[in-house]
């Protein structure tokens, strides 16, 4: 099991995690860092994996926000993690502007896409035989769900219900699709408003922002909500109509 967190009385397992806390007395191994399971694995296995795979450790570190941490020794390998992607073209104040991002910066969205769809199998299948990062970010497979999802997005943003307290902003919405990690990712900004979005067909959801891990303690006073994950994104599970949640939110959390 990697990047998760198991029952602490399941034995012969193997778990390589950076999530806190784990239990002191548990049954599986643990292989446990401060930093992505995806380098941790990486370091483990590193003679092991052929040095023309080790470019897609960076789909794992860039999906856990820490692109920083991608090796040198992995850029070395393959150079083209390191071309400039065009990603938009847009027309402000009468001049066309033209966005580009580095490869390795775009890997992890379209596995990602996949994944939102539940679409496990193929995101797997595509890691595996995929040949360069150029290839992945070319696959047909990939735009079509990247598109799926973006269309969803889209729909979501039109028909959620957004409300704000403080530096705290509650949006719910419906979808079928695991969509509260990319809406909460998508409305998070850097003024220090902290996006908790849940989807309500779930119950479900994604917490972002800098101050996620004050609204985790201060939430925690709230018996319905359960809160946990990385200091700046966690995921969200509530216990009840999230009409409570709001009501609460609205007279204050003392």
């Amino acid at each position: 099991m990697t990047d998760m967190r198991p029952k602490s009385d399941l034995e012969g397992l193997t778990v390589i995690d950076h999530h806190y806390p784990h239990p002191l007395s548990h049954k599986y191994t643990l292989y446990f860092k401060d930093y992505p399971a995806s380098l941790i694995a990486w370091e483990m296995f590193k003679s092991e994996i052929p040095k023309s795979e080790w470019w897609k450790l960076a789909i794992g570190l860039v999906g856990d926000a820490q692109p920083e941490l991608i090796p040198y020794e992995v850029f070395e390998t393959r150079p083209e993690l390191l071309t400039k992607i065009k990603t938009s073209s847009y027309q402000s104040y009468g001049k066309w502007k033209t966005s580009y991002f580095p490869a390795y910066k775009l890997l992890s969205s379209g596995i990602n896409a996949l994944l939102r769809l539940s679409d496990f199998d193929t995101a797997l299948n595509i890691i595996k035989h995929v040949e360069s990062p150029i290839d992945l970010l070319n696959n047909q497979t990939i735009k079509l769900a990247k598109a799926r999802v973006k269309a969803e997005f889209e729909r979501i943003m039109r028909e959620q219900q957004s409300y704000e307290f403080d530096n705290l902003i509650v949006c719910l919405f419906r979808s079928d699709i695991r969509m509260s990690g990319y809406v909460s990712s998508s409305l998070n900004s850097v003024d220090g408003t902290t996006i908790m979005a849940i989807n309500l067909n779930s119950m479900r959801g994604s917490m972002r922002g800098e101050l996620a891990s004050y609204w985790k303690e201060k939430l925690k006073k709230l018996n319905y909500i359960t809160i946990d994950g990385h200091a700046s994104a966690m995921g969200v599970q509530l216990h009840t109509d999230p009409k409570k949640l709001i009501e609460d939110l609205s007279y204050g959390i003392s």
